[in-house]
């Protein structure tokens, strides 16, 4: 509860906005199975619409959807023993991108939550500005992501993706496959996470401005300032 009444800007309010859904574009980028896709086109008949469906293989960080029989498509898990599952099922890279991606998306949701507490006019913690110490932690988040988004490619050369992909698949270069929806919601997700630290900065100054200072002077229990 804010005893000490709150302070709202724009800038502010598009820090955490943007905070938001850097998360959330980081998050769909972990959970779905689509940084690459298969050339492989599967055929599923839906016998009650009378109709087929078109799938692709596809893989993710710890996740696959392939063909199971003649008909079926399934999606699910191979990191069966999380980060201890053996190396050629889930590779190193893979762990490294799934391990970085994951500290730096619950870093990045925790400044999301003391995106708020900035608003109840909670300015410094032990003297030390308050904005300034999310940006930090905002940047290191920016950089495991960032780390984690570019360790990925490295296991483009792994027996699983030579299966997706074909034979002269390598790092960096996926030979038949495409690049799918998560990679580009990873990309996403890095440069908004680095604009939400530049962001963080902004929101002080405008925390700090006259006009606002002024309102809260003024003894202002709910200062909204554009």
């Amino acid at each position: 509860m804010c005893t000490g009444g709150l302070l709202i800007t724009s800038r502010s309010l598009l820090w955490f906005l943007v905070t938001l859904i850097a998360c959330m574009t980081l998050f769909g980028a972990i959970v779905l199975p689509k940084w690459l896709i298969g050339p492989e086109v599967i055929q599923i008949r839906n016998e009650e619409g009378n109709f087929t469906v078109l799938r692709h293989p596809s893989v993710g960080i710890y996740n696959r959807c392939k063909r199971m029989g003649r008909i079926e498509y399934n999606c699910g898990n191979f990191d069966l023993n999380g980060l201890l599952t053996d190396s050629t099922v889930f590779p190193v890279p893979w762990k490294f991108t799934m391990t970085l991606m994951c500290v730096g998306t619950m870093l990045l949701g925790l400044t999301l939550v003391s995106t708020l507490v900035t608003c109840c006019r909670l300015h410094s913690v032990y003297g030390f500005s308050m904005h300034k110490l999310l940006c930090i932690f905002q940047g290191v988040s920016a950089m495991l992501v960032l780390c984690g988004y570019l360790v990925y490619p490295l296991a483009w050369d792994a027996p699983r993706v030579k299966t997706l992909c074909g034979p002269d698949s390598e790092a960096y270069s996926p030979a038949d496959c495409t690049l799918g929806v998560s990679i580009y919601l990873g990309a996403a997700g890095v440069l908004l996470t680095f604009l939400s630290t530049v962001l963080s900065r902004k929101a002080e100054a405008a925390y700090y401005s006259s006009k606002a200072q002024r309102r809260v002077i003024d003894g202002q229990v709910l200062v909204c300032v554009m």
